[in-house]
């Protein structure tokens, strides 16, 4: 059995993949090339972008010449020849996803009662963050399981798990929808034009990436949403027109999530939210505004003096080992 040039490019990206997981020596220069697509990128999403577009090539390679998966093959086909309906189903499976996810992020704020325009940190065993611009979820369930293993991650790439008891039981949804979307997304390329199924596997790849780490408004999301919807959306014959509905629905998501930054920008102060504080912080590196405590929460308004990243950071050392969890508001334009 031969194998064809898409087959073997998949062999080569698990390869390279695997590589980039066991040796550090690549590690910086996959993060640079990948830095535009994931935003923030690690060697963990740098490992599964590669492994997992060279699987859906691979495997779709298997499926179309394996004697054995034949009757597969007869069923993908005769439901959806031109793969449409898997990719429909596709799109549906993600989009309630990071819904499902986004839901979660509110009923967190809601358990405690504060604004769902913050930031929540996990600070036990180590501080994880999660919003609704920036969720992290979904991939506290993956980071717990990992850790629970022990050894399967590297100490250097970020779990999320601490996350973990915030998000159970719901959480467990991305166990049965990743998987979902996976399949689905494979049967999709099936007979498509080959450069077709490289822009299918790349679109899928970062929607299943943005699934587990980022959600619905992250770079990987956008980008690979704007992929899958113009793979489904545009027809043969091609027409530039049919370019506006994907353009529109891309732009409709990044605007969307643009909006909800806005409209929980606070530029005046920071209000922390800290959960069972146990013992005395030093906050003399921030200027305080006030202080108050309501039973098992301490409100503190600090002056935004930083960017977020850095005054999150700090915070981290502050409240490690002396509180639960906190929230923080954010502001958007400590970025610029």
């Amino acid at each position: 059995m031969k194998i064809d040039k898409l087959g073997l490019s998949g062999v080569i990206l698990i390869f390279l993949g695997l590589l980039i997981y066991a040796t550090s020596a690549l590690d910086q220069m996959v993060m640079m090339i990948t830095w535009p697509i994931l935003s923030g990128s690690s060697e963990g999403k740098a490992v599964l972008l590669v492994v997992l577009t060279g699987s859906f090539l691979l495997f779709n390679w298997l499926i179309n010449t394996t004697k054995f998966l034949s009757p597969l093959k007869e069923k993908i086909s005769s439901y959806s020849p031109d793969g449409k309906n898997f990719l429909k189903w596709t799109i549906l499976v993600i989009l309630i996803t990071f819904l499902v996810g986004f839901l979660i992020e509110l009923s967190i704020r809601y358990r405690y009662g504060v604004s769902p325009f913050t930031i929540f940190i996990s600070l036990n065993p180590n501080p994880t963050t999660t919003s609704p611009i920036h969720s992290h979820v979904f991939k506290s369930v993956f980071g717990y399981l990992a850790d629970s293993m022990g050894g399967l991650v590297p100490s250097h790439i970020h779990t999320g798990g601490s996350l973990y008891h915030e998000v159970v039981p719901w959480a467990y949804f991305i166990l049965i929808t990743l998987p979902l979307a996976y399949f689905m997304g494979l049967f999709s390329l099936d007979n498509r034009r080959d450069f077709h199924k490289i822009l299918m596997a790349f679109g899928l790849t970062l929607c299943l990436i943005g699934m587990i780490d980022g959600g619905i408004f992250s770079q990987p999301a956008v980008l690979g949403l704007g992929l899958l919807f113009l793979l489904y959306l545009v027809k043969v014959p091609f027409q530039f027109r049919q370019l506006i509905l994907p353009f529109v629905l891309a732009c409709l998501v990044i605007f969307t999530g643009l909006g909800l930054e806005l409209a929980g920008n606070n530029s005046s102060y920071h209000e922390i939210h800290v959960i069972n504080q146990s013992a005395p912080v030093d906050l003399s590196n921030f200027q305080v505004i006030n202080t108050e405590t309501q039973e098992n929460m301490t409100i503190v308004r600090i002056n935004t003096t930083g960017s977020d990243k850095n005054t999150l950071e700090t915070l981290f050392k502050v409240y490690e080992g002396k509180a639960d969890s906190f929230f923080m508001t954010w502001n958007l334009f400590s970025y610029f």
